[in-house]
């Protein structure tokens, strides 16, 4: 017997490694951001910036967002929008295009 198997293309590896690389390269840039300005917040207790650095740290892309658009008052609220806004739309895009190209 005889099985065909499709072979992947260019496309197909160069979307897959994106998509594979992407949550890494999202968590290696917003987690030092949000605990640099974790470790700058002057009005928040010990135990929440305890709680939030575990967050950061533990679930790695949704924590660092989740700081950076909720919590942190360190950066300017454009450059956290455009910063977490434009990750989650780069990673969305290259979800979207990795399924299609699995058509």
């Amino acid at each position: 017997m005889e099985t065909n198997f499709a072979n992947p293309s260019f496309w197909t590896y160069f979307i897959g490694s994106y998509a594979y690389y992407l949550p890494f390269v999202l968590t290696m840039v917003w987690a030092p951001l949000a605990l640099f300005g974790l470790s700058k917040q002057k009005d928040m207790t010990t135990i929440k910036q305890v709680v939030w650095s575990l967050l950061i740290l533990v679930v790695p892309v949704v924590g660092p967002a989740l700081y950076l658009l909720l919590v942190d008052k360190e950066y300017d609220k454009k450059f956290k929008q455009i910063a977490v806004g434009g990750g989650l739309g780069v990673f969305l895009l290259v979800w979207i295009l990795s399924l299609i190209s699995h058509i």
